[in-house]
This record gives structure tokens, sequence and C-alpha cells, in this order.
């Protein structure tokens, strides 16, 4: 009851969310075509001279053309439009899985999207966000917190091996290449892929031990007796030393985990290993601009560092997940309390490492206005050419009709939030769809031209 409460709150307040979001980018919009207007009325003749010097000043947002500084420019149009591809590609990796009972859940490859470009925090972030609210919402019938927020772990697991791996020397030179060898694409596979998969199956068994499950992809059942049997048989050989240690039973346990971790491996290495290869193609073909500022690091080779905050956002984030499992009854178990808890020793530690050995506020400061006025210089010129202005338009005019809608939904129906709430949902769902496609042609466009 009181999650069928908090989920119909939830919807409410979505639905006031995306109604007061309608409304402010429809201001914002009035207000953007009035200071053209005057400012176009007021602009006095100036040299080519002139205005090439006064361009580069200030990056200008390509489809709104008003201009925004640093943090403000890169939050709209660099990790606003990362997160949000990487919830849209886990909401459609999911809902494909779904509907086509599939051994794949494609559910991280939006995780392993942004992991790659913006490293583990806000790959980690991506990922609690899109299991603890987008996934919690579409789960049918009761019970959802207890069958979802479990599974933030593996999310937030995977989202640090990926970033972390992405940020080595090796992740770099591959994607450097153009023509990348067979052997590249195969390391590229077994360490993201394979590797990935072994990471986040040690969390995976753990829940799965909580959750009283077994793995849907069961091992042979020869060739799991055979395994245990080995596993036992190298227990016994080392059991006169540890049987002080860890008793009778031991050999026996550790039989259990090895084989049902090995079958939850199993299980994942095909999803993760197709999920880091999704999420690396719709890096390469949509965001090209993306890859050369955030993987090469740009004209001086060095690439973006953590903020500070970001352990912080995921440690709140994480708060009402970690929470409801220390409260449940089937999770409030003293045994389960290590798995729960261990985000929040990852969270504290990444804290004190950024603070006392990251980069200072100033050096991040100053990155990110630079980024910020290369990504203007090279979107600007894409973004007054006929066809984006045409997109921008009908977006804008498709924002009024939407407003127009829900303004009359609560008039002619009953449970009208719930109605406007999933209104917005595919109304938003596909401009965002759209903008996210529009600013992908514009990079390959800007990159090619650069070329």
């Amino acid at each position: 009851m009181s999650e069928d409460l908090g989920k119909e709150l939830l919807m409410l307040g979505g639905t006031i969310a995306g109604f007061i979001v309608a409304l402010l980018t429809l201001m914002e919009k009035l207000i953007d075509i009035r200071h053209r207007l005057v400012k176009k009325k007021d602009r006095k003749p100036s040299t080519s001279q002139e205005r090439q010097m006064y361009e580069p000043l200030a990056p200008v947002d390509v489809f709104s053309m008003r201009p925004l500084r640093g943090t403000s420019y890169l939050l709209m149009y660099e990790m606003g439009v990362i997160m949000a591809a990487g919830l849209l590609l886990n909401y459609v990796g999911l809902t494909l899985s779904r509907h086509l009972e599939s051994i794949l859940f494609l559910d991280m490859t939006g995780t392993a999207l942004v992991a790659f470009l913006l490293g583990p925090w806000w790959g980690a972030i991506v990922g609690l966000l899109s299991n603890s609210v987008v996934n919690w919402l579409l789960f049918p019938g009761a019970g959802a917190d207890v069958a979802i927020f479990p599974w933030s772990l593996v999310s937030m697991t995977g989202a640090m091996y990926w970033g972390w791996m992405a940020r080595q020397p090796g992740f770099q030179k591959y994607l450097r290449t153009g023509k990348s060898s067979a052997l590249s694409h195969a390391w590229f596979l077994y360490i993201f892929g394979i590797g990935g998969a072994a990471a986040m199956s040690m969390p995976g068994i753990f829940i799965q031990a909580a959750l009283n499950e077994h793995s849907t992809f069961a091992l042979n059942p020869e060739v799991a007796e055979t395994l245990h049997a080995r596993v036992l048989q190298w227990e016994q050989m080392a059991h006169q030393y540890l049987e002080s240690l860890f008793g009778l039973t031991w050999g026996e346990h550790v039989g259990w985990w090895a084989v049902n971790w090995f079958q939850t491996w199993v299980r994942y290495v095909p999803d993760k290993t197709m999920s880091a290869a999704i999420a690396l193609v719709v890096l390469k073909y949509g965001y090209p601009l993306f890859e050369r500022e955030l993987i090469h690091g740009g004209p001086d080779g060095e690439r973006p560092q953590d903020e500070r905050v970001l352990p912080l956002v995921l440690g709140l984030l994480y708060a009402p997940s970690f929470a409801t499992l220390v409260s449940s009854e089937l999770y409030g178990d003293a045994a389960y309390w290590p798995l729960w808890t261990l985000p929040w020793a990852v969270i504290v530690l990444g804290y004190v490492y950024l603070r006392y050995w990251g980069a200072s506020t100033s050096l991040l400061h100053e990155a990110r206005v630079q980024r910020a006025e290369r990504y203007a210089r090279a979107l600007k010129p894409i973004g007054k050419e006929a066809p984006y202005e045409f997109c921008r338009r009908l977006t804008f005019m498709t924002l009024i009709a939407s407003l127009l809608f829900a303004l009359c939904l609560p008039i002619i129906l009953m449970d009208f939030y719930r109605v406007t709430f999933k209104f917005f949902c595919v109304v938003y769902g596909f401009l965002l769809v759209v903008h996210l496609v529009r600013i992908a042609i514009a990079q390959n466009i800007s990159v090619a031209r650069a070329d």
C-alpha cells in the first residue's frame, strides 16, 4: 500500500514538474525571441573584422542562440545530453528485452555510455537513477522496491568498473586508431564485457542469495556437479590449514558460492558485452565531439577530472534505496548490512580522495569554460543553418501545443495527473529523442567539416 502511494506521489510530482518545465521552456523561448528582436532592432552596423573579434568571446547555445558561460552551457549541452542519452538507452534496452523475452537485459547500455564519457561517478549516478526510479516505475505489481533496489549495487559496480577502465591509456589508444585490428576489438570486448561481467557478478551473487533466487541461466546439472566436486577437492587440499579458521562447513559454502558465482558470471557475459559494445557504437557514431573532448582531452590531451561533489550527489541519491533496504524485513538482517553499506565506503573514500588529491576548483572551472567555448565554436555555424532553425521552431510550437493540451486535461478527466504524467512522458520523450539526434547530427557535421 505504501509503495503504491509512493508511486502515486511520484507520478503527481512528475506531472507538476513536467508542467512547470513546459511552462518555463515556453517562457524561455518567448524571452529569447523578444531579446533577439530587440537586439536586431537596436544593433548598429559593424565591420566584419569587429564581428569576427566579438563572436568567439562567449560560447553560444547552438539551438536557442543564448550566451551561456562555462558550467551552465555544459550542464545543458554536455552533461545533460549525455545523462539523458544514458537514461534513454537504459529504458529502451530494458523495454526491448521485456517484450522480446531475451536473455539480454541491456538496461546498462546507457550506464556504459555515461561511464565512458563522464567517468565512474556520473556513470554510477545514471545507473542508480535508472534502476531506482525508471525500473521501479516500470515494475509491474507490488514489491517493486524489494525486487528492484538491491540491483542498484550491480549498476553502480558496473559504472565504476567501466568508468575506471575508460580512464586508462589503453582505451584512449584503442579509440584513437581509425582502423583498429580485430585483436584490439577482441581486447575491448574481453576487458569491458567479460571483465565487467566478472566484476558485476560479485554483488549479483550476494543479491541473488538475499532474494533466495536461482539463476535463470542455470548451468547443465552435470557441469555444475563437476565444478562443485572440483572446488571441494581443492578445499580438502587446503582444509588442514584453514579448518581452525572456517570450521567444517567451509568447503560446502565455498562450493556453493563458486558454482553460483560462475553461473551468474556466465549469465552476465552476453548482456554486459553487448551493452558495452552498443554504448561504444553510440559514442563513436553519435557524439564525436564528446569523444574528442572527454576521452582524448581536446587539444591539450588532458581529460576532464572528477569534481568532489559527485560522490556526495551519489550518496544523496543512494540514501532512499539504502533506507528501504535496511528497513525491509527481507534485507534487514545483519548478514546483509555489509552489502548495503559497501557503497557508503566507496562514496566516503572517493570524496576524501577528490578532496585532498583531486584537481582544484579553479582549474576545474577554467577547464569547463575552455571546453564550453570549443563546443560553441564548433557547433555555432551548424545551429544557424535552415534545417536546424526549422526543427527548433517546430519544437517550440510542439511545446505550446503540449502545454495547451495539459491545461485542458484537468477539465475533461478525473484521474488527470496520471494521464498528464504519461502524456508528458510521451511528448517529452519524443522531443528528447529528436533533441539528442539533432545534437548528434550537428556534432558529426562539425567534425566532418573540421577534418
